[in-house]
């Protein structure tokens, strides 16, 4: 009884964050196409070309929180006969686009960079300033709404990667013109440009790198296959534990597979018990899918129908 309520109650938890988590998508997605229209429009009409093309990176920018919204989206979708898990991979492959993505930014911004080396731009309008800084509070404002959220889901992380890009793409446009402004030192712009593609590299890449172990099925990062193994092994009724699986079903939700050796004289009526207490142990680590089978090399099998595997 004790057990349900620890559940129901993680449960609610689950879905208030998932109600928070969707408010800060449709803000943030709002929030960046209302900026980008008034970049384009700015730009525009004072003919910044550096604007309109900050205009078209954030439109890109939308486009990735869109992905990792519909990512989410897909991984809420039930099971099929054709997807038996469903969609939940979905939000892991939604990571994986939002990071190749950022990737191609830092490429885009290291190629910029080498350019303005050789032709550095002239002083920064006060108009790229003003428009830079709303950038930064925009920016800075929706990727505090998914901080909470991306330290346990990686495609929530891809969503709060680019926006705090932004930011800091934003606040680099800013310094660079107050430097400039006071100093005349032109080739501060493509500096702070390689060294906001360096944060941008170094933060991307754990996110590619996760999400790319996670499309193989790799053990997630917050979980420890040793832990888990240890925790299986030190019940006092399993002698032995081994083919131990643990993989991604999504972003969010774990699964694990493991075969069971139990003590001499265990009874598959204690089994059941012990199997209820290993799957609640398991989800507070993480794993909400755990399948546990039983190599009844020493089970005491009343019931002559019961097929044990002798291994």
């Amino acid at each position: 009884m004790e057990h349900h309520h620890d559940h129901s109650h993680h449960h609610h938890h689950h879905v208030s964050d998932l109600k928070r988590i969707n408010q800060a998508f449709y803000v943030g997605i709002g929030a960046n196409a209302l900026y980008t229209l008034i970049e384009f429009v700015v730009g525009i009409r004072i003919n910044s070309l550096a604007l309109i093309s900050d205009a078209s990176h954030n439109l890109s920018d939308v486009a990735t929180l869109i992905i990792s919204l519909l990512g989410m989206k897909l991984a809420q979708k039930g099971a099929t006969s054709l997807y038996t898990y469903g969609y939940k991979k979905a939000s892991i492959l939604a990571s994986f686009v939002n990071a190749v993505i950022l990737c191609l930014i830092v490429i885009k911004i290291g190629i910029e960079s080498i350019e303005r080396f050789s032709n550095p731009p002239q002083m920064l309008g006060s108009m790229i300033m003003i428009t830079a800084l709303i950038g930064v509070f925009i920016n800075g404002v929706s990727a505090f709404l998914f901080y909470k959220g991306q330290k346990d889901d990686i495609n929530i992380k891809g969503a709060f990667l680019h926006l705090l890009v932004d930011a800091l793409v934003s606040f680099g446009v800013i310094v660079s013109g107050i430097i400039i402004s006071f100093t005349g030192w032109n080739i501060i712009d493509p500096i702070i440009s390689f060294v906001i593609a360096f944060v941008i590299l170094f933060s991307t890449w754990s996110l590619l790198k996760e999400s790319v172990k996670l499309i193989l099925d790799g053990v997630p990062q917050q979980i420890s296959n040793e832990n888990i193994q240890q925790i299986l092994e030190n019940h006092p009724n399993i002698a032995s534990v081994h083919h131990i699986h643990i993989w991604a079903l999504s972003s969010s939700e774990n699964a694990l597979t493991a075969h069971l050796v139990l003590k001499e004289g265990v009874s598959l009526e204690t089994f059941m018990e012990v199997k209820k207490e290993l799957k609640h142990e398991l989800f507070h680590q993480g794993i909400q899918h755990a399948t546990l089978e039983i190599d009844c090399l020493s089970v005491t099998c009343d019931d002559t129908s019961c097929q044990c595997q002798h291994k």
